[in-house]
């Protein structure tokens, strides 16, 4: 039973606590705890901790804001813009390359809708002044002080604005997430400074609310003079999560209700992304892996087969995952549960899927009254294990001098890297 397993545990505690004070030393000394230190497997000494790995909370040289969208209504007005705060904590200038992602992947035209490139990236490159913070406007690409950068609609330009959401009918989104981390600004290597920090902020204007999520940091420990190459590896940057952990209202819960002062239903909106990813012009297929879930409820009964196909970026309410749908209190059978998220290969289910580490947000959406109101909360998921990943792109560095009395084939190599920079 398992009133009787705590009860043997807490006696074992008391013992032992006891046996260990009784000599003064907190059982650091004589008695019946020795002087060695903590061993594992018949005497062997206890590995050292290891290395670090990303984090939600601390400052770094590479950055993920794992969100981006811009929302328009069914007359195409803007109803949701994104905020992005990037900080420089540290008195030193330093450059900052960045990668607008977007996270949907191409669609074709028909009759009545223009064709929308997906999966692309797009490049900018801003400098932060000595303990300098800024922030911009994903729309608008503009923010303060004097920052100029390309306009979150770069990546799918046209008339009407974004692409259809297969959610909502008729409305409109653009979306995805920004790589940033600091390069030297002349050759575009990057390198170790780990003093940046950063925020996403999505405000939607028509439901009157907004919430908020930290970046994701990765420190970088040494370079490996690899340009181009992010190793995220526990050895040039710290390493990826092998895991995730999202704690969760069920889909459909109203336990945040109060009779008499507002019915509230709660719904959750997850993100999920692959670390690694290739944004060489010549590059690899985006990453795909199955989200695996494994799902407790408050009783403990754990619950297997939800899942999602995640190919490069993905975004979508709980309530729209495939049956078994676990997140749903129905099926869930409590109002509050755990899912544990690991990105695997699984062929079967989700073609050319890879083992991959993730990482992931989550908002709480809560709908009062019949939807009179709503309110949300953002935050990272919870991360355990490690993981390797690899961030890949090109880098231009330095034009070549200009080749005054040059033959031809010094005149084609500088032409060559004219127009790599114009494509």
């Amino acid at each position: 039973m398992r009133w009787r397993r705590n009860i043997l545990t807490a006696m074992t505690v008391m013992l032992l606590t006891s046996a260990a004070g009784a000599d003064g030393n907190d059982g650091a000394g004589s008695g019946m705890f020795a002087e060695e230190p903590l061993t594992l497997d018949g005497g062997n000494p206890a590995p050292d901790p290891p290395a670090d790995r990303v984090s939600g909370t601390e400052k770094g040289s590479l950055l993920i804001f794992s969100k981006v969208e811009l929302r328009w209504d069914e007359c195409h007005q803007l109803i949701q813009d994104t905020f992005l705060s990037l900080t420089n904590d540290y008195p030193g200038d330093v450059f900052v390359q960045m990668f607008f992602i977007n996270g949907d992947p191409p669609l074709e035209g028909d009759g009545q809708e223009r064709p929308h490139p997906g999966w692309n990236s797009v490049g900018n490159m801003v400098m932060l002044t000595s303990n300098q913070p800024t922030y911009w406007s994903a729309l608008l690409g503009t923010g303060f002080p004097g920052l100029v950068i390309s306009p979150w609609t770069i990546l799918d330009p046209g008339d009407p604005p974004g692409r259809p959401d297969p959610e909502r009918p008729g409305e409109r989104m653009l979306r995805g997430y920004i790589l940033a981390w600091a390069v030297d600004g002349v050759s575009g290597e990057e390198i170790q400074w780990n003093h940046l920090a950063g925020n996403g902020t999505l405000v939607n204007y028509r439901s009157g609310y907004a919430w908020e999520y930290n970046t994701f940091a990765f420190q970088m420990l040494q370079p490996d003079g690899t340009a181009g190459v992010l190793n995220l590896d526990g050895t040039e940057y710290v390493q990826a999560f092998s895991h995730l952990l999202l704690n969760f209202q069920a889909v459909g819960s109203t336990a945040f209700s109060h009779e008499g002062i507002s019915q509230i239903v709660s719904e959750t909106d997850l993100t999920l992304l692959p670390v690694t990813v290739d944004m060489r012009q010549n590059h690899d297929d985006p990453v795909t892996t199955k989200a695996n879930c494994d799902i407790w409820n408050q009783w403990e009964a754990h619950f297997s087969g939800t899942h999602r196909c995640v190919t490069c970026w993905d975004q979508t309410l709980l309530g729209n995952y495939d049956s078994p749908n676990h997140f749903v209190v129905d099926f869930l059978q409590t109002d509050h549960g755990s899912a544990r998220i690991n990105g695997e290969e699984s062929p079967g289910e989700c073609p050319a899927s890879v083992d991959a580490a993730l990482l992931g947000v989550a908002a709480r959406l809560l709908n009062h009254d019949g939807g009179n109101h709503m309110s949300a909360a953002g935050t990272n998921l919870f991360g355990m294990g490690f993981e390797n990943a690899t961030i890949k792109c090109d880098i231009f560095g330095p034009p070549p001098p200009f080749p005054f009395g040059a033959d031809c084939d010094q005149l084609r190599e500088f032409m060559d890297w004219i127009l790599s920079r114009s494509q």
